[in-house]
């Protein structure tokens, strides 16, 4: 042992990491000590440490503008720590569920080509598949509509059209529907788009929210349904119809007397 560490001022031990992370992550504590603790953190600036620093964003303390000022304050101290949390940041943006800091955080150390490329790798992860990922995954949706001018965006949240999560498919569809008002999508990926959405519009499975939403964008942007399917689930069959030419049309609405 060296005179630092005999001192208490040399790198911190396991033990004493897992006890500064505890007080750093009480929800229950006051601010001012949460903070005292979590500069401990920093100024060790260990793997080990700054993978305890990160569980702070895990957590929800009491007092909700308290709780937010933290961690943005966490998240730009982070970004000045530089390179030393790139990787403890990669491990908890694909671990664990409350990541919009996280994202942030990252996304400010590293630039787009490889922010797109980690957070595609994360969302690919949990997959569409995951019920338990739902939190996870819509930040992460929502972090990748910044970068919908990326080919590699669009490819990658087409699967989650067949999410578990309605709540991820509904935000799927509105980031398609913006790409393609900005001229985003080629005529190959939108006839790819409308086979996904004729798959969930005459699945009788599809709840109703999702299901007339994926029709009024079949009808809204005129791609033709996929299938040979003539006929709707009678949720929606009094709303639209499948026209010869298999493109999905709105019906007249009827007029009571």
């Amino acid at each position: 042992m060296g005179l630092m560490d005999f001192l208490g001022k040399g790198p911190l031990s396991e033990k004493k990491i897992q006890k500064i992370v505890k007080l750093a992550t009480n929800p229950f504590a006051q601010p001012d000590v949460r903070v005292r603790e979590m500069m401990r953190l920093i100024e060790d600036a260990s793997t080990e440490a700054i993978n305890g620093l990160l569980r702070r964003f895990a957590v929800n303390a009491n007092g909700h503008i308290a709780d937010e000022d933290e961690k943005k304050w966490l998240e730009n101290q982070l970004v000045e720590l530089g390179n030393s949390a790139i990787f403890p940041l990669q491990r908890y943006i694909c671990a664990e569920k409350q990541l919009t800091y996280a994202l942030r955080a990252y996304r400010r150390l590293v630039d787009d080509e490889e922010s797109v490329r980690m957070f595609i790798e994360a969302l690919e992860k949990h997959g569409p598949e995951s019920y338990r990922e739902f939190d996870s995954k819509l930040q992460l949706v929502w972090q990748l509509s910044e970068d919908l001018d990326d080919e590699r965006v669009l490819s990658a949240l087409l699967p989650f059209l067949l999410d578990h999560s309605d709540d991820i498919r509904w935000a799927v569809m509105d980031l398609i529907t913006k790409a393609h008002d900005a001229g985003q999508l080629g005529e190959e990926f939108a006839t790819t788009v409308a086979a996904q959405l004729s798959e969930i519009v005459c699945d009788e499975s599809t709840g109703p929210r999702i299901a007339r939403r994926a029709a009024q964008l079949l009808a809204e942007q005129e791609w033709k349904m996929a299938g040979e399917a003539t006929d709707l689930p009678t949720l929606l069959d009094e709303d639209y119809f499948i026209d010869k030419k298999r493109y999905l049309r709105p019906r007249a609405k009827r007029i009571s007397n």
